[in-house]
């Protein structure tokens, strides 16, 4: 018939047209994918011969790609592009991956007015501002700065892009035409007003200008993705009805956004518990919990009082005459007289036994922790030290008190001179010799403790002065043997017979390493006739150094070491210059800093600094055994105290003076002696 014959006619132009949009977009799709390559190659590379200034110069830069496909590029912590924003048109979004998860974060664009007539664009992340996207990049990238300070994302792997901006463009791309008229009828549908539509263009590129047009077209999130997974738990509200422009019925997504700063959608319906378990949400850190956690009252909290009399005061029954029958709280005013003079009875007649137990309450407060002392100043004051052997002021390297020094040494053996130093350790470490009141200083009852917890730096800081300033005096006792060579080696074979001591019997590894540190110096290591002359004089002093002493010192600062089987003084130098090293002027590249083994190293010394801290007690315990019956000199005791160190190496006046400047011209001095007493061999020019 001629209804069926148009009907067939109508279906037949309807297929026809179906097939022909369809063979339309298949024919583009696959003109990308299968454009040839060389083509590709040189529209690609005419791109990136543009302005470097220009994102599009760069290949971290891929244009109008959707948020998907960017989150999708990026698989590894620090992986970044660029990318416009398809929410605020002509704005970039920098999409990286951190923590195994995608994160993106709107980069700002301002207008800065320099004046009248002139102004320029200011692009930024957080605080500093650049005057293009490719300087901000290379600046995060080659500071490794992180590009927020709420999240501490690091970028440094850029995502280049293997096609021209067109045929990405082609593929992903959404015309502005088509954008326009999707926001508006978001805006038109959601009820929003123009102010609100105008914030909606202002808001950044990772969070989408309504929650609600965002399916479940993300890829699912893994538990391990992140550390800020949290099931969202809510009160169920009213679903929306579907976005007429959005195909796909799925229910919405609870997408939060992932920036640099945290912000929700407060026109997003949130979904019921019901709705979200087993599912993980993250977020830039601001996730929020099914309950939060209760809020600290602000009201502090009054101890009740001890005395039962005194109850009706505090907690009013409900006999109690209160003008206000309904009021919770106990007002003094509400009292009736009665009650008034009942009250100020039972005080009165408060016994003798009450009061005892109100003063041994008082006493326990008062013995109850107190918040430890931060120290700011240095425990050695040079300036203020009563001396024995020192005048009043006294100039560097004094030749008196040298002589001095050096007649108290010769007085004593090796066995004295560690025990001596021994002392002297546990003193400035706070081993022995720790007063209550000090401890309650301190908040811990060991140096040891206190040089593992943040508080501790200025005592971190003591150590490292007086660990050096030894080494210095050591040096200097060597160097100012002026006479014979004998003289000089005699000196070099007490001073490895105290290290012996010292590391075999007494554990004190604090002052032996001090001691190796400076037989280790070149001013010391150079002088050949003398170490000849140790080795031909005093041979197995000689061979105990080369054998046993250095590489057990060298095993010390690797982390290798066996423990002796006395230890009074732990190795505490690794572990102080690891926390201290930005504060403190370096004497040269760390064993961790130039060893291929430098990181495992660095561990093993943190692992020993835990044990140290564990083991104060011990420490302690042995220090006290071998210092057991020791008798002591108070003048020798005071050549290995710091602040007389000091004093005689710097002067009185010079021993206030900057570390790094007392340092590095002490170093010259001790250069100078060496080559004094073993000048430099003469080069013989040949003619």
């Amino acid at each position: 018939t001629p209804q069926n014959h148009n009907t067939g006619v109508g279906q037949a132009w309807y297929k026809t047209l179906v097939f022909l949009s369809f063979s339309s977009q298949f024919s583009r799709d696959q003109f990308i994918l299968d454009c040839p390559s060389e083509k590709l190659h040189r529209e690609l590379e005419e791109e990136l011969k543009m302005d470097c200034e220009e994102p599009r110069s760069h290949a971290w830069y891929h244009g109008a790609i959707p948020r998907q496909v960017a989150e999708n590029l990026v698989q590894r912590d620090g992986d970044f592009l660029i990318r416009d924003s398809l929410s605020s048109p002509g704005c970039y979004v920098l999409t990286s991956q951190w923590r195994n998860a995608a994160q993106h974060f709107k980069i700002n664009k301002k207008v800065v007015m320099l004046n009248e007539a002139y102004t320029r664009v200011e692009y930024r992340l957080e605080r500093e501002g650049f005057d293009s996207v490719p300087a901000l990049i290379r600046y995060y990238v080659g500071n490794r700065k992180p590009v927020s300070q709420v999240v501490g994302a690091i970028i440094f792997q850029p995502i280049n892009r293997a096609l021209p901006l067109r045929c990405l463009e082609e593929k992903y791309g959404l015309s502005n035409n088509h954008r326009d008229r999707l926001m508006a009828t978001q805006c038109r549908d959601n009820g929003v007003g123009r102010g609100s539509q105008l914030r909606m263009k202002d808001r950044c590129g990772s969070q989408p200008a309504s929650l609600n047009q965002v399916q479940e077209r993300r890829r699912p999130l893994k538990a391990h993705q992140s550390e800020s997974y949290l099931p969202l738990g809510s009160r169920p509200q009213p679903q929306q009805p579907p976005d007429p422009l959005l195909p796909s019925p799925n229910p919405k997504s609870p997408v939060f956004r992932t920036g640099s700063e945290p912000a929700l959608s407060p026109s997003v319906p949130r979904r019921s518990a019901e709705l979200l378990a087993g599912q993980a949400i993250r977020g830039s850190d601001s996730q929020l919990c099914p309950k939060p956690p209760p809020k600290p009252s602000k009201v502090p909290l009054a101890r009740l009082p001890r005395s039962p009399c005194l109850q009706p005061l505090v907690l009013p029954s409900s006999s109690s005459s209160l003008t206000d029958s309904s009021s919770t709280s106990p007002r003094l005013t509400g009292l009736d007289r009665s009650s008034y003079h009942h009250a100020i009875a039972a005080l009165e007649n408060t016994s003798e036994e009450e009061e005892e137990e109100e003063d041994k309450w008082r006493e326990k407060e008062k013995s109850s922790f107190q918040r430890p002392v931060v120290e700011t100043e240095s425990a050695f004051r040079p300036a203020e030290f009563g001396s024995r052997l020192l005048p009043p002021e006294n100039k560097p390297l004094e030749m008196v008190v040298l002589k001095r020094s050096k007649e108290l040494l010769l007085s004593h053996n090796h066995h004295s001179i560690a025990r001596h130093l021994l002392m002297a350790d546990c003193q400035v470490a706070r081993i022995l010799g720790v007063t209550p009141e000090l401890k309650c200083r301190m908040g811990v009852s060991s140096g040891l403790e206190l040089v593992t917890l943040p508080h501790g730096r200025q005592l971190r800081l003591d150590l490292m002065e007086r660990h050096h300033t030894m080494a210095i005096g050591v040096a200097v006792d060597i160097l100012g043997c002026t006479g014979s060579v004998e003289e000089r080696a005699s000196t070099l074979n007490r001073i490895i017979l105290v290290a012996l001591e010292l590391k075999d019997t007494v554990g004190d590894l604090f002052a032996f390493t001090a001691l190796m540190k400076a037989l280790d110096l070149p001013q010391i290591s150079r002088l050949e006739e003398t170490w000849t002359t140790l080795r031909r004089n005093y041979t197995q002093t000689a061979i105990s150094y080369e054998k046993t002493l250095k590489p057990f010192y060298k095993n010390l600062y690797e982390g290798t070491a066996s423990s002796p089987p006395v230890v009074c003084v732990p190795l505490l130098l690794p572990l102080l210059t690891l926390m201290e090293r930005p504060s403190v002027t370096p004497e040269g590249a760390e064993l961790w800093e130039t060893s291929d083994q430098g990181c495992d190293i660095m561990l093993r010394h943190l692992e020993a600094a835990r044990d140290v801290a564990h083991s104060a007690p011990s420490y302690t315990a042995n220090a006290q055994k071998i210092l057991q019956e020791f008798q002591c000199d108070d003048e020798l005791l005071e050549v290995f105290k710091t602040d007389f160190q000091l004093r005689l190496l710097w002067g009185s006046r010079g021993a206030s003076v900057n570390q790094s400047d007392r340092y590095s011209k002490f170093n010259l001095i001790l250069t100078a002696l060496s080559r004094k007493l073993e000048p430099l061999p003469k080069t013989q020019t040949l003619i």
